[in-house]
């Protein structure tokens, strides 16, 4: 489905407190961007690039891949302040008969058509401190929600820390640790199922891994555990996993909410 929306229409507003970790007071706004801005896009894109220490942190896509995500495969998000681009973050839709990333979730699977890819996210450095990665996760969830999209996936690699404590804050969990075939690059598969309700743990099942300890985190996953949160405090960031309550079930059909795209 197909849904107009116009680049004029602000999606949110509010004030940046923090620029170059000092306090400020600058008025910001959040709007879906269209054709018009792919220029900006793709030149804030390649700067954003352009500052990573690690470039596995966030491996560049094809030229094309933000064009993809303005119709039916998705909607971009643009957060401009101080008349400029400072920020974006892609949701994509994946449609019948294309990859995507439900297709590595372990055991039973939803239909490709009620899943959404928290696809890309990027904030420019001087702004950090201000959570807006969280706000532009909160944003594509009610959008993905609204498409009648409930299982939301994405994939963090393991070399960015802060963006799975961010996605995990917003009730995300791991699923997988991956190997992307093309570029050996290692990722974390995270997936919310915003049908079913949050999970209740085993109890006393905690357990803490580095985030380079792979095989250890593939085995309890292998068992049935699943990442919950990350501790970024020390010199290596630790990941929890925990083992679902087996009697934690999807919500029943007459009680659940029901979304009409």
């Amino acid at each position: 489905m197909t849904v107009l929306l116009s680049p004029e229409q602000t999606v949110h507003t509010g004030m940046l407190r923090v620029r170059c970790g000092e306090p400020v007071c600058v008025p910001y706004r959040i709007r879906f961007l269209g054709p018009a801005d792919l220029p900006a896009l793709e030149a804030f894109r390649g700067y954003i690039f352009g500052q990573l220490p690690d470039i596995d942190a966030y491996f560049p896509e094809t030229p094309e891949f933000a064009g993809l995500h303005l119709g039916e495969r998705g909607v971009t998000l643009g957060l401009e302040a101080e008349g400029r681009l400072i920020g974006c973050a892609i949701l994509g839709l994946p449609q019948p008969g294309m990859p995507a990333f439900v297709d590595d979730l372990p055991g039973t699977r939803p239909a490709v058509t009620a899943t959404a890819h928290m696809a890309s996210c990027m904030v420019h450095p001087d702004f950090r401190g201000n959570g807006l990665q969280r706000l532009l996760v909160t944003l594509r969830t009610l959008h993905a929600l609204g498409a009648g999209r409930p299982h939301l996936f994405s994939r963090v690699a393991l070399s960015n820390p802060r963006s799975l404590a961010n996605l995990l804050a917003g009730g995300f969990l791991v699923r997988r640790v991956l190997v992307m075939h093309a570029s050996g690059r290692l990722r974390y598969l995270l997936h919310r199922d915003l049908g079913a309700p949050p999970p209740a743990w085993v109890p006393g099942s905690e357990r803490v891994f580095a985030v380079p300890e792979l095989d250890e985190q593939r085995a309890v996953i292998e068992a049935g555990w699943v990442g919950r949160s990350v501790e970024l405090d020390g010199p290596v960031p630790l990941v929890t996993y925990a083992r679902p309550v087996e009697a934690a079930t999807a919500l029943p059909q007459d009680s659940a909410l029901e979304v009409t795209p």
